[in-house]
């Protein structure tokens, strides 16, 4: 059974990871001003969070993920937490996307690597669906989180056509 002691603090680091990340590739699919960017980069978490909190019942995968994201962590989790983001940080200065679709590539390995970790560890493939369900989750509430093309809060469009056609993609993608 899946809870917070199953992964790593490596592996959950790569877990939180991977929905912030394509919700990140959202935000740059059509940047927005500084208030939206704000609103967008809060969506982020918020939309997880809120997922998570609404299938912790129904799934072991999220019940972990919401025990990990409630919990403090300890001063030794916190330390390994740090070596690996900076790890990460490191990995990513050495091997930086150099265009959209090199950025994209990265997300969705690292999709891919999280997802097999799952498996590993014992995830179902409902946890799977619930985690896939929760990252386009995440990617749809950061498109909805501002709008795009206005002035000043006015005019624009809600999800603009560069957003759509990235949430198209991942939800292809995740096969949802």
């Amino acid at each position: 059974m899946i809870d917070r002691d199953t992964f790593t603090v490596e592996e959950w680091g790569s877990i939180i990871s991977v929905p912030a990340s394509v919700g990140a590739l959202i935000v740059s699919a059509d940047m927005s001003g500084p208030i939206g960017l704000i609103g967008e980069f809060r969506a982020i978490m918020s939309s997880m969070k809120e997922y998570v909190d609404a299938h912790a019942a129904d799934s072991p995968l999220m019940r972990g993920i919401q025990s990990y994201m409630m919990t403090k962590p300890t001063k030794e989790e916190e330390a390994e937490l740090k070596q690996w983001a900076e790890g990460q940080e490191e990995m990513l200065k050495a091997n930086k996307p150099e265009t959209a679709d090199e950025l994209k590539q990265l997300i969705r390995d690292r999709s891919a690597e999280v997802i097999a970790t799952l498996r590993e560890k014992g995830a179902t493939e409902a946890d799977i669906d619930s985690f896939k369900a929760m990252i386009y989750a995440v990617a749809e509430a950061v498109a909805n989180a501002s709008k795009e093309g206005g002035f000043l809060g006015f005019g624009g469009t809600r999800v603009s056509s560069a957003e759509e056609s990235v949430l198209n993609q991942i939800k292809s993608e995740l096969g949802i």
